[in-house]
């Protein structure tokens, strides 16, 4: 079926890696715990993700977090210190690392271009706060050529989530079986797609075990490959 818009993901599917952006953040966030209040720049990481795993047990049955200012709040208190002259700078700390650590993949705004010209409608559906993945895509250059952003924060729900999908759609104005959603996860983006009508295409980038009889799907092992099949799909 002829494919009229596209939806990708953007963490590890538009630029690489998340985890190592992560990584960097949290040592970010660390370094201004230790500087302003004295702990150790590892234990406050540490502390920091922490307050991550204890806000997804304490909300199991919601929408996960993905404020890192609570993060840092709820692993400041976990080590006896007061958090609110400080959860804020570490979070603003945490994502200026992630930014500046950002790296755009190879034919990604080449792609996103050549979509926009040719009137193709291209989303972002994206797991994540609004705010955060706005500053994401100004900093990979990407704000005028993706109009619409579609956060798990406004849907209400992650991917895969059948409701973030749904709203994709809606923004989009186009049927969900004429929209194939790109992305690097396989259950989040892919999984997640199909099981809402639409078409996928797996960034397969860590090159592993791919079940094509488990679900139609398109498969690329990197962001070139991706861009010819969504050319050829979308008959560009």
């Amino acid at each position: 079926m002829t494919v009229k818009a596209v939806l990708f993901d953007l963490d590890d599917t538009l630029y690489g890696d998340f985890d190592t952006c992560d990584r960097l953040g949290l040592l970010a966030a660390g370094q201004y715990a230790e500087q302003a209040i004295g702990i150790s720049a590892q234990k406050a990481a540490e502390a920091m993700h922490n307050g991550r795993l204890q806000l997804r047990e304490m909300r199991r049955d919601e929408p996960e977090s993905h404020d890192r200012t609570l993060f840092a709040k709820l692993g400041l208190e976990a080590l006896g210190i007061n958090p609110i002259p400080h959860a804020e700078a570490m979070h603003h700390a945490y994502w200026d690392a992630v930014l500046n650590a950002m790296e755009i993949r190879e034919g990604v705004s080449d792609l996103l271009t050549r979509l926009k010209n040719a009137g193709i409608p291209v989303g972002i559906c994206t797991n994540m706060t609004a705010d955060i993945q706005m500053r994401k895509l100004c900093r990979l250059g990407l704000a005028d050529i993706c109009g619409n952003l579609i956060s798990s924060e406004e849907a209400g729900r992650d991917k895969p989530f059948p409701e973030i999908f749904q709203l994709a759609a809606q923004r989009l104005g186009v049927p969900a079986e004429q929209i194939l959603m790109v992305g690097d996860s396989l259950n989040h983006d892919v999984r997640g797609a199909v099981a809402a009508g639409m078409q996928a295409l797996w960034l397969n980038l860590k090159n592993a075990f791919a079940p094509t009889a488990d679900m139609p799907m398109f498969v690329a092992a990197d962001f070139p490959s991706a861009a010819a099949q969504i050319i050829r799909l979308c008959h560009l």
